[in-house]
């Protein structure tokens, strides 16, 4: 019994995203509007995904915090605003899984303490090639296709790249700009098949991830030169 509960402990630490089969085709994108726009390059991100364990045997494993900084691109800001466009990258290789520092910070839902050993073998199986496949794609692109709202609130719909597939997602988001300056700020929730994923389970259902996880991201940019 020991020897299996360990099995199911290191299969744990593969953490939430398993991809689904088969593959959905790519979606296609939206043409982008016509007309003057100013450009704002990212100076600053960070990206936060908060992932929990689910399940009878819940307790044998750890709710994960993954994390980045990241994230790059430029957004077009035109006038209205619901005209302009985010085009941003975020490299695989730049998450970390479960820093100290953001579990801390967390809550309680985090505050259990995750060795390092798990946490590499985790980040590991996470961008292995049969989760994230990091060799195959080693950027995840996201394209905002279309905005919806104002003045700073909208709903986003955005284009994710990812294992060489495309989903289109609805995301909840705040938009300011002034003063050369440009923030925005996501904070929602998602299902592993909204990005072609499904959750680890195994011991018939009594180990797994939760279906749901969530995903807070900020995005500061500056104005870095128009185009007519």
């Amino acid at each position: 019994m020991r020897k299996f509960l360990i099995v199911l402990l290191v299969l744990l630490s593969g953490c939430a995203l398993q991809p689904k089969v088969p593959p959905a085709a790519p979606k296609a994108g939206v043409a982008e509007p016509a007309g003057p726009f100013e450009r704002y390059a990212v100076t600053a991100s960070h990206l936060e995904i908060r992932v929990y364990r689910d399940g009878a045997m819940a307790q044998l494993g750890h709710n994960h915090l993954i994390s980045s900084n990241g994230l790059k691109g430029s957004i077009r800001l035109r006038k209205p605003v619901t005209d302009s466009r985010f085009t941003l990258e975020l490299p695989l290789d730049s998450l970390v899984v479960d820093d100290p520092k953001l579990r801390a910070k967390a809550g309680p839902d985090f505050a259990k303490e995750v060795p390092q050993k798990d946490r590499d073998g985790t980040r590991h199986n996470m961008l292995g090639d049969s989760m994230l496949n990091a060799k195959r794609q080693p950027v995840l692109h996201l394209t905002v296709d279309s905005l919806e709202g104002g003045p700073t609130e909208f709903k986003a719909k955005i284009r994710v790249g990812l294992r060489g597939e495309e989903r289109v997602i609805s995301v909840p988001m705040t938009l300011k700009a002034g003063d050369g300056k440009l923030s925005a700020h996501a904070s929602f929730k998602l299902h592993h098949a909204d990005l072609g994923l499904k959750p680890f389970t195994a011991a018939l259902g009594a180990l797994r991830v939760r279906d749901e996880f969530e995903i807070d991201c900020r995005v500061d940019a500056k104005r870095g030169g128009s185009t007519p």
